[in-house]
């Protein structure tokens, strides 16, 4: 009897590892999606200020050279993609720059408003007449989106 308890056993174990090694994979997905989904270009609640002053320095930001792609994420889900370039022509540095994007669909009207920030804190500031690529993706777009590029406007921004 005690000869039939020991291979139960080892079959046990045979299985704990695997299980074991799956849980800490999990373990240091969730810590890389937390550590990772609240930095910059994640949407969210708008964090820069835009009073007078932010607004009438607006026009000396330019966001250029925009383009969609299409990828797949970890999770194999696809994701759009959205790049592009923004230009400080202005005399000032910038800590923050947060943009409002806007999909529409065929009768251009609004089908997804986000904000997002594009300059990392980690980037530092971006320098007068100094130039930063950026990326933002998009996991979920509306189903009647007109596939065309969006519209993008600056709402936010903090002097450095």
């Amino acid at each position: 009897m005690l000869d039939s308890l020991q291979p139960q056993n080892a079959q046990r174990r045979a299985l704990r590892t695997p299980l074991i090694a799956a849980a800490a994979f999990a373990a240091l997905l969730l810590v890389f999606f937390f550590l990772f989904s609240s930095g910059p270009g994640q949407p969210g609640a708008a964090l820069a200020p835009f009073g007078p002053a932010e607004q009438a320095y607006a026009p000396s930001l330019s966001l250029k050279t925009l383009s969609l792609s299409r990828a797949e994420n970890m999770v194999h889900q696809e994701v759009i993609l959205l790049s592009g370039e923004v230009n400080n022509a202005g005399s000032r540095g910038l800590d923050q720059l947060e943009v409002t994007i806007e999909f529409r669909d065929s009768l251009n009207q609004v089908v997804l408003r986000e904000t997002r920030t594009l300059l990392p804190r980690m980037a530092g500031p971006l320098a007068p007449g100094q130039r930063r690529s950026f990326e933002l993706s998009f996991e979920h777009l509306p189903r009647d989106w007109n596939m065309s590029a969006p519209v993008l406007r600056v709402s936010g921004l903090k002097f450095s």
